[in-house]
């Protein structure tokens, strides 16, 4: 009876009920390498902050770090209302924390490999989002928002080939 009434005054509304359905096993690894690839990019632009003696270097990591907080808390707030019983990972790959031990002792080279680093990351972010939107099957509310993050990657990867290279 209660669904019913939802589904009622979705009707009468014009405002569809969020969807529930649960992810697949595509959709589930889509989100977690997102999310820990959104963790790395996040450290990655705090230590630039800190560690970078380059205002365009700075500028950059502020951008990144504006764009994928809102990026972060928008996966989560989406992620939530489809499966309240995933909880987005707080880490970072393997892979990830290796750039950043690399970040951390680069010295004088800081810049260079934070460069580098954005540029290969942001190629693969990229290629993530744009294969999982081509899925046939993926969940319609995830592929909007990979489909949204693309131009966002785009920009990034566009600004991180514009900074100076030292």
């Amino acid at each position: 009876m209660f669904k019913g009434m939802v589904l009622l005054a979705a009707l009468a509304t014009g405002v569809a009920p969020m969807a529930t359905a649960q992810l697949s096993s595509t959709d589930k690894t889509f989100v977690m390498t997102l999310a820990k690839a959104n963790n790395y990019e996040l450290k990655a632009a705090q230590m630039a902050q800190s560690m970078s003696t380059n205002d365009a270097y700075k500028s950059y990591a502020q951008m990144i770090t504006e764009d994928h907080t809102k990026a972060g808390q928008d996966l989560t707030s989406l992620i939530s209302g489809i499966d309240s019983s995933i909880q987005l990972p707080t880490d970072v790959s393997a892979t990830d924390q290796s750039h950043l031990d690399t970040l951390q002792n680069a010295g004088n080279s800081f810049d260079a490999k934070y460069r580098y680093q954005m540029i290969s990351t942001h190629v693969a972010a990229l290629k993530l989002a744009q294969n999982y939107v081509s899925q046939p099957n993926d969940n319609p509310q995830l592929k909007k928002f990979a489909e949204d993050l693309i131009p966002v990657f785009r920009k990034h990867l566009a600004e991180a080939k514009k900074l100076p290279k030292q």
